[in-house]
């Protein structure tokens, strides 16, 4: 009794404030200022007319209050002045203003007090029932005949003030009197079937839903506040009926026909929000019913049809309207939802099944008049995948069913819209998703692997289902040229996305690569000529694809073979396998794509690769590799990418032997000897390096642009690689493998190899007019040479002070081609590659040093033997000196005949240095007439010295101005 009581209070207050706010809302209209600044048609002013603007609104009896706030002034002579004798609004006018005050007496005086008195007539209502409960007055079938006489009471008070309304002159009034008499029927039936048990809940039940019709036909009657009564009754009745077991026939069909009447009395009195609240409380029992009804065939078909009626039928009785629409969708995106778990509820069910089909053909048809379903049939179809894949262990002839029916109602109908130009992007959308998603839930729900499974019957599926989005990018004009709009490209991807899975799910696993790469040939084919964004991505998506599909099934075995540690019997089978895989790049790249065709030139030179891998033997494998490159830079050097890939691919299988040697080379540098152990196998280098340095070759010759900015630096690669694989294959005839035999042979090796570089060098320089850049080279290859010598033979490893053989004889030993081919380059760079002045002197400073040494390291040999360490004597000590002298007059003799000051520069610096010695060293160990000799002959030369000299400086001195006027005169 209280609840319904504070349910009928609640009611009541919700329509006070409904009121309320109506009337603010009146109020704000008028307080808005209108604006008149548009012109008026032309008014004749009769004669002594008031003046329209000096009259004061005065407040009528209604439920608003307009004065204006001041008198306005006008300017008659205006009026007088216009044309046509015509009246013109002046702006004076926006001066107006309609205040609306606020008048306790009328709103709580008069507005207030009749709504509260109906509410209060139905409390008095209850609380006298109560009373007599409580008191004991009178017996439980008594005190319900009281309850149904006052219910009754009331509704014929609200119809004679309706017939008298002449006299009452206030609908609120019979409105107010309405309600608390429906509220006291309601209360009358819930004391008799639920708390008194005088009837049947049946009847009880029977009780309240005629109180709910009589509630509606008063809507008719007596306005909106009878239809809310029946709202909020004819809803709460089955729960107030008091039935322990409800009949859900029954009760779907009242709620079914309760709602269908508030529904139809909300669109007649144009009450959009009565019917939008109806349905959502119908729904709400809807899925009370799910929750708490029974599973059996009965249930399904009353709860089916019931949110069939709720989610289709009565939605649209709602208007065209904002609310009327977001009803609808609501309605029905709740009703499909509620269908869905009567599905999975009732164990998939072909019933239910049934109810799911029929709601969803239902919207698909309402959705051809109101567009805004769409949305709603897009989700229904995504449940209708969810619940496929959720249907465990199914009959295949039942889920057989199911599925066609639901891909006639959802990608069928999509695609007779779209031949009748009737679709948008929803209708489009499901098209192309709507079958890949149902062979996804196929699959889950059968749990067949996408790989390998063998499922020639879904595979087949697959394939017809494609015919349904080709069709539809065939009409939407996907394979004719212009620009490829969205839809039909959708669809055509999801056309080639079907085939793709088709293939997968009948070939064996080891097959996918090819299926892909035999279904890239479609887009292709329908595809060609057209660019854009999208078909790239099409031809991207797919080669992606095929490139996954091919590592995922890939084996341990050709991981082996592709680092070439495989076999040496050809797998043909995987090598057809990466051959697939390179179909759809290749024909991304022959379609010219705007975007990342790097990627995919990079891309398809590594499926090449690991085709090869697959069919060739791992030690051929890198000679494969410079062969590709050589032959991409021959006939395709706008590859760039492509070329640099193969390169990569090359530098890693050369990267071992390469790492040796330069770990070795570095401690070569270091002083350590470099063994023969400590390089790489010659055959690694042959096979490995040698390779990579000839494709680069090809490169640097045919393609040099392909390295891009780094395209300089390929000429210095190659040659570094071949002189890799040279030093390798070169230290095998002297193969020194011990620091004995590189006592023996060292200074040997070095020399022949020097050599070697330097005539090398030679050769290249001479082709400078054919070949800058390999000239440029030759240089290069100088400089090394050189630079090899200075450091290994003159500083690291000098027969001086480290244990080289040199030979037993004099002159006739390793010192001379040693030290005569430095000088000779030396001397040549001097002559030939030397522009600058100090270079040159640079030049003739090092050969000058290296011929002492040379002249030095004879004298050694002489008195030493192969090997130039041991103690020195002191006569060797003194020959030193003396040769010393020897060599620097020869220097300044060859300074005097070819007029280079810088040989004779370096020949006093020599001079000095072995006078230097003779007087602090050599003279020092020396006695009687040998001191006397030495000094005397040191004397004599210094004295030549001095004046050789003098002579050179005078005759190569430029005569003074002086002298000149002296011999003139």
């Amino acid at each position: 009794m209280e609840i319904l009581m504070l349910l009928a209070l609640a009611g009541g207050l919700a329509w006070v404030w409904g009121r309320m706010r109506s009337l603010e809302q009146r109020v704000t209209e008028h307080e808005a200022v209108t604006d008149f600044t548009s012109p008026l048609p032309p008014v004749k002013q009769p004669e002594n007319a008031v003046d329209p603007l000096s009259v004061r609104f005065e407040a009528e009896p209604s439920d608003r209050t307009v004065e204006v706030a001041e008198p306005v002034t006008v300017d008659h002579d205006a009026f007088a002045n216009m044309p046509n004798g015509t009246i013109g609004i002046h702006q004076s006018l926006m001066s107006l203003r309609y205040s609306f005050r606020f008048d306790f007496e009328e709103i709580f005086g008069r507005l207030l007090p009749i709504w509260g008195g109906g509410i209060a007539l139905a409390i008095a209502g209850f609380f006298l029932v109560r009373w007599s409960i409580d008191q004991g007055m009178f017996t439980q079938p008594v005190r319900v005949g009281i309850s149904f006489a006052f219910g009754l009471g009331l509704v014929g008070a609200a119809e004679l003030t309706f017939r008298f309304e002449h006299r009452i002159s206030d609908v609120r009034v019979r409105q107010a009197l309405a309600g608390a008499g429906l509220a006291s029927l309601y209360a009358s039936f819930f004391l008799a079937g639920s708390f008194y048990a005088l009837i049947s809940p049946t009847i009880a039940f029977a009780g309240l839903a005629a109180v709910t019709a009589l509630a509606i036909a008063l809507s008719y009657r007596f306005g909106l506040p009878s239809a809310v009564l029946g709202l909020v009754g004819g809803f709460a009745a089955p729960a107030l009926a008091g039935s322990a077991e409800p009949n859900l026939p029954l009760l779907a069909t009242y709620l079914a026909m309760v709602t269908a009447g508030l529904t139809f009395t909300a669109k007649r009195q144009k009450y959009v929000w009565l019917g939008v609240v109806a349905l959502g409380v119908s729904l709400l029992w809807g899925a009370i019913m799910l929750i708490a009804g029974k599973s059996g065939n009965v249930a399904i078909v009353s709860v089916g049809g019931y949110l069939l009626l709720v989610g289709t039928v009565l939605p649209t009785m709602l208007g065209t309207g904002p609310l009327g629409s977001i009803g609808r969708i609501g309605a029905a995106g709740l009703a499909v939802l509620q269908i869905a778990a009567l599905v999975d509820r009732s164990g998939y069910s072909m019933l239910a099944w049934g109810c799911y089909l029929l709601i969803a053909a239902a919207i698909t048809i309402l959705a051809l008049g109101f567009a805004r379903l769409r949305e709603v049939g897009a989700v229904a179809a995504a449940l209708s995948i969810c619940l496929l894949a959720a249907w465990q262990d199914a009959p295949d002839s039942s889920f057989a069913l199911i599925a066609v029916a639901n891909v006639l109602i959802f990608a069928a109908v999509p695609l007779l819209k779209i031949q009748r130009e009737q679709a948008g992007g929803i209708e489009w959308a499901q098209l192309a998703i709507y079958p890949v998603a149902l062979i996804a839930a196929t699959c889950i729900a059968f749990r067949l692997p996408l790989l390998g499974s063998h499922a020639i019957a879904v595979a087949c599926a697959a394939a017809i289902l494609a015919t349904l989005p080709a069709a539809g990018a065939w009409i939407g004009r996907a394979f004719q040229g212009g620009e490829l709009a969205p839809g039909p490209f959708a669809a055509f991807a999801a056309t080639t996305t079907l085939l793709i899975l088709a293939g997968l799910l009948a070939a064996p696993v080891w097959c996918a690569p090819l299926v892909v790469g035999a279904v890239a040939l479609l887009p292709a084919w329908l595809m060609r000529g057209r660019s854009g964004i999208l078909p790239e991505t099409l031809r991207w998506g797919l080669a992606l694809v095929g490139l996954g599909l091919l590592l995922a099934t890939g084996h341990t075995h050709e991981t082996d073979l592709l680092l070439g540690h495989g076999v040496t019997v050809p797998d043909w089978l995987s090598g057809l396998r990466w051959l697939a895989a390179v179909v759809p790049f290749c024909l991304l790249l022959i379609s010219r794509p705007q975007h990342a065709h790097h990627a995919a030139e990079a891309l398809a030179a590594c499926l090449c690769y690991g085709a090869a891998a697959m069919i060739v033997p791992g030690a051929v494998l890198p000679s494969v590799v410079a062969l590709g490159l050589a032959g991409l830079a021959w006939r395709l050097p706008s590859f760039g990418s492509a070329i640099l890939t193969l390169v990569l691919i090359g530098a890693l299988w050369a990267a071992g032997p390469l790492t040796e040697w330069l770990l070795a080379g570095f401690a070569a540098t270091a002083g350590e000897p470099f063994l023969l152990h400590d390089l790489p196998l010659l055959s690694h280098t042959l096979l490995y390096v040698a390779p990579l340095a000839v494709g680069l070759y090809g490169v640097v010759l045919w393609a040099p642009e392909a390295l891009g900015r780094q395209r300089v630096l390929g000429l210095p690669a190659f040659a570094a690689l071949m002189l890799i694989v040279l030093h390798v294959c070169y230290k095998q005839l002297f193969a020194i493998d011990s620091l004995g035999r590189f006592a023996e042979y060292g200074l040997a090796e070095r020399t022949v190899w020097e050599a070697t570089l330097a005539l090398a060098a030679l050769g290249l320089v001479k082709l400078v007019r054919e070949r800058p850049n390999i000239a440029i080279a030759g240089r290069g290859i100088l400089i090394l040479a050189l630079s090899h010598f200075a450091w290994f033979t003159l500083f690291l490893h000098n027969p001086f002070w480290s244990e080289q053989a040199v030979g037993s004889w004099p002159i006739a030993n390793l010192l001379v081609p040693a030290y005569g081919f430095a000088i000779g380059l030396v001397l040549w760079l001097r002559n030939h590659g030397a522009a600058s002045q100090r270079i040159r002197v640079v030049c003739d400073s090092a050969a000058m040093l290296l011929i002492a040494i040379f002249a030095l390291s004879e004298l050694r040999q002489v008195y030493a033997g192969s090997i130039l360490l041991g103690q020195i004597t002191q006569q060797e000590d003194l020959l030193r000196s003396i040769l010393a002298i020897v060599v620097a007059l020869a220097f300044l003799a060859w300074g005097a005949v070819s007029r280079q000051r810088s040989w004779r520069i370096c020949s006093l610096v020599l001079m000095l240095i072995a006078v230097f010695k003779v007087f602090i060293f050599d003279a020092a160990g020396l006695e009687g007439l040998a001191r006397i000799g030495s000094f005397f002959v040191l004397g004599i030369c210094l004295i030549g010295i001095g004046w050789f000299y003098s002579r050179q400086l005078v005759g190569n001195r430029a005569p003074s101005d002086a002298e000149v006027n002296v011999k003139a005169v």
